[in-house]
């Protein structure tokens, strides 16, 4: 009877020992496949993969203009204007603060626009594209050719969109510079020319 009972004791303790082995494997396993998931999951508003057609032009009007012009303030890109000449196409004209100047503003861009932030720029953009009010603090930037608002005048004319991108480490520089270009920042350029 001593026998039987020490052979069920071992009996049990090596099944013990296969379902712990067993357990121990599957937890492994399971945690393996989360650390390989959390590792490849990408997010999905980092990576962009753009289709490049053959020609990086296109002809656009007030419908595609406007939009842009909101998202370049939150998206950090920038977007110039010129005529057919080549010459920019002036927006508006920023007064500097005490009378310091003057300067004729053809580009979106919040790192150049002496502007605070996001809000403040997408204020003074709806009111120069609606000219809503002369009252506004603003009304000392306004430009004769738009009697109506900027909106009057893009929404009368056709531009050609061009798409490009740059380093702005390099631009601050004036040239390229040494540092790796996986450790600059990439903005983006589009540019508008009066068709």
């Amino acid at each position: 009877m001593e026998n039987v009972t020490e052979a069920l004791k071992m009996a049990f303790g090596v099944m013990m020992f296969v379902i712990a082995l067993t357990l121990g494997i599957s937890s492994f396993s399971m945690a393996r496949d989360a650390v390989d998931s959390i590792i490849t999951m990408k997010d999905k508003k980092q990576e962009y993969t753009y289709i490049r057609s053959t020609d990086d032009t296109k002809i656009v009007g007030v419908e595609t203009i406007i939009p842009t012009m909101y998202k370049a303030y939150k998206e950090n890109f920038s977007i110039e204007f010129y005529k057919e000449d080549g010459s920019p196409l002036y927006l508006y004209t920023y007064t500097h603060p005490n009378n310091a100047g003057k300067t004729d503003v053809y580009y979106i861009d919040l790192k150049k626009e002496l502007l605070p932030d996001a809000t403040e720029a997408i204020e003074h953009l709806d009111i120069l594209l609606d000219k809503k009010s002369n009252a506004s603090k603003y009304k000392e930037q306004f430009r004769s050719e738009y009697t109506n608002g900027l909106y009057e005048f893009f929404k009368n004319n056709t531009f050609k969109e061009e798409l490009g991108e740059y380093y702005q480490e390099d631009a601050l520089a004036g040239t390229k510079t040494e540092t790796l270009d996986v450790n600059k920042t990439k903005k983006r350029l589009i540019t508008y020319t009066l068709q």
